[in-house]
This record gives C-alpha cells, sequence and structure tokens, in this order.
C-alpha cells in the first residue's frame, strides 16, 4: 500500500498516534478509555480515533509555510477503545490543490472527490481486495461532507474505507484553510486473497 500510493504522488508522513483531546472528539474519538495515563504532552492526551486529523493538521502546517498543491499519506494503527479489537491498522490519504499541472493543452482543475475515490480503490487493489466486487455508497462519517464523499464495502456490514472533501466545520475548527481530500482504509477489513492466504501458510 505504500508503495502505491507513492506511485500516485503520495509523500508518506509519520504521526504521532495521540492527539489533543478536542481533535479526537471530531473524529469520533474522546472516550475516556482512550486517554493517555501519562502524555509527552498536556495538548496530546488522546489515543487517535483515526489517521486523519494528524494529517489533516499536517496540512495545515503545509499551507501555513506556502505549500498549496501537495499529497500526504500514512499507514498505522488507530483505536476505537482499549481491547485488542479495538485497534486497528489503516491507511489514509489527504490532498490539496491542483489535480493537474498546467500545460499546453489546459489549465489545471482542482481536485475533488473523484480524486480521494480513485485513490482510495487503487490503495484497496494494492492491499489484495477484488476492487470490481466492491460497492460505492454514499455516505460517510461526520468529518466529511455529506453530498462530496462516500463509502467503500464488501456487502453492506463489510467497510473497507471512507473517501471525500473533509467538512468545512472540521477544517474551521482545526484552523486549516481548505478544500481537502482524503481517504481512509481499514486495512484489517480487507479480505486476504486466497493466493495470499496459500503463500503466508507455505511460509508459515
Amino acid at each position: 500500500v505504500r508503495r502505491g500510493l507513492a506511485a500516485r504522488g503520495f509523500n508518506e508522513a509519520v504521526t504521532w498516534s495521540f492527539l489533543p483531546e478536542n481533535l479526537a472528539k471530531l473524529f469520533g474519538g474522546g472516550q475516556p478509555e482512550l486517554k493517555l495515563a501519562n502524555p509527552i504532552s498536556s495538548e496530546l492526551s488522546d489515543m487517535r480515533p483515526s489517521l486523519l486529523p494528524n494529517l489533516i493538521a499536517a496540512a495545515g502546517r503545509n499551507v501555513a509555510r506556502g505549500f498549496s498543491d501537495f499529497a500526504i499519506a500514512e499507514v498505522g494503527h488507530a483505536y476505537a477503545g482499549d481491547r485488542p479489537q479495538d485497534e486497528t491498522l489503516r491507511a489514509a490519504g489527504i490532498r490539496r490543490g491542483q489535480a493537474t499541472s498546467r500545460n499546453w493543452q489546459g489549465g489545471a482543475r482542482a481536485i475533488d472527490a473523484f480524486d480521494a475515490k480513485a485513490d482510495a480503490l487503487a490503495a484497496l487493489e494494492a492491499a489484495g481486495a477484488s476492487v470490481a466486487s466492491l460497492q460505492i455508497v454514499a455516505g460517510a462519517p461526520a468529518w466529511f461532507h455529506p453530498g462530496r464523499s462516500g463509502t467503500i464495502q464488501m456487502g453492506p456490514q463489510n467497510k473497507l474505507a471512507y473517501f471525500g472533501e473533509i467538512h468545512p466545520r472540521v477544517l474551521a475548527a482545526m484552523d486549516v484553510k481548505g478544500p481537502l481530500v482524503a481517504f481512509e482504509l481499514i486495512l484489517n477489513a480487507v479480505p486476504t486473497s486466497k493466493a495470499k492466504s496459500a503463500t503466508r501458510a507455505a511460509l508459515n
């Protein structure tokens, strides 16, 4: 997945696994069981419920330094609770700016939710998912724009990824200039192909 995202122009980021409580709550976290007993900083008090808040914060720092077009991604763990099954391996990415550079054939166009969808599908394919069998439905978590986002799933229950434009309310709360488009994959939910399972069994 890392190699696939790099091939699509993403720069890999490595961010903290914890974040401020107010950001955790913006992305569905902030539960008492995710509080750190001994945080390295009073501002980094909660385990992250998603990879996106720290990536969005990094995007904001890039914008503040004068960068307008960029793509950053991360593969890492997120936490929904304090049980082992609440820890999930994820991949997420953010784009900002123009989707194509200006050239003799015409001007650039702004990135949109369809770019995030293409990134998510490419990452899922790199993770071993059978993209042809996936369903794309409307709706995504509250930190995405409700009319410019979607969910990629395998059947009604197995949600593999979310994509779309980050909600302006979230960007305003984080003081980040948008628009930003993003995706997040739940890699634990991606079914392992039979070929890969056989290879792993042989190696074991």
